[in-house]
């Protein structure tokens, strides 16, 4: 008889909505064993196990390790999905440095950290890794200087790691969506109110009504967007291919921002931008 096969073991974080919960729920249907990695339990998916993680805290980081270790039996883990993410929109002139360091802290140290804390269980399979980064890493928005610099950084990083982790046989790729119904632009849009009430009368003046038309831009956008399952599927492909490309953009409009970021000279880039998100062709 013949022995049973395990499932691959994969951990995904943020997995409380939006992708992440795309992500674990489509792993699990796809047979993985789903370790979702969430900040409060919530009456998720039944055939995932719901983890406490949250990626800025050390002790959360490193009880998430052990728990995840006794439960694979010392095996190690196939792979990690670093989904948890935040943004913010604001003004670049009146962004608060502490704003700024809270989106690093959970979108660059939060996925660094919970990288090196899992590294000693994905070495035992030589696994694989798959960041979730954003468009927004390769192309700058209005009013998203800490989200874009977040992200840009989380291309370093996910770069870095690939090409020092080939020789360990870990495979590292980065997913990058775009415009995506998650409910992430909700919450921005949610948030632009009061950012603007917040700004000092010259700030009201300069930046009120554009910043209130960018947040009903992206979440006109964002709601006519892809699916989180779109991410999902690629997260999926990603896992399942031996040599995953290094990146990969996924969502409506990725294609037309990916050529805007690499092919546009700077002048024509910022005006089809102000076009798309402050509906200013000039």
């Amino acid at each position: 008889m013949s022995a049973r096969i395990r499932p691959r073991s994969v951990v995904v974080t943020g997995a409380s909505s939006g992708i992440g919960k795309a992500t674990a729920a489509l792993l699990s249907a796809s047979g993985f064993d789903v370790f979702a990695g969430v900040r409060h339990h919530s009456a998720g998916d039944p055939q995932n196990q719901e983890i406490p993680l949250d990626v800025t805290s050390a002790d959360s980081i490193a009880s998430a390790v052990r728990e995840i270790a006794a439960r694979t039996d010392g095996r190690g883990i196939d792979a990690l999905v670093n989904n948890a993410g935040i943004g913010t929109i604001s003004p670049a002139e009146f962004t608060a440095s502490e704003r700024m360091r809270g989106v690093f802290e959970v979108n660059v140290f939060g996925l660094l950290a919970v990288t090196q804390a899992f590294l000693p269980l994905l070495h035992k399979t030589r696994g694989s890794i798959v960041n979730i980064g954003s468009i927004g890493g390769m192309i700058t928005m209005p009013f998203g200087a800490a989200l874009c610099a977040s992200k840009h950084s989380v291309e370093a990083v996910s770069d870095a790691l690939r090409m020092e982790l080939r020789a360990s046989g870990i495979r590292v790729s980065l997913i990058q969506p775009a415009s995506i119904n998650s409910g992430a632009a909700e919450k921005l849009a949610g948030e632009a109110e009061a950012t603007i009430a917040a700004l000092p009368p010259d700030g009201r003046d300069r930046y009120g009504a554009l910043l209130a038309r960018f947040a009903k831009k992206i979440l006109e956008e964002e709601k006519a967007g892809s699916s989180p399952e779109v991410v999902a599927r690629a997260v999926l492909e990603n896992l399942m291919n031996p040599a995953p490309p290094a990146r990969r953009v996924v969502g409506k409009h990725a294609r037309l921002l990916w050529a805007l970021a690499c092919f546009a000279p700077a002048s024509l880039r910022e005006r089809v931008l102000r076009r798309l998100f402050l509906s200013a062709p000039h």
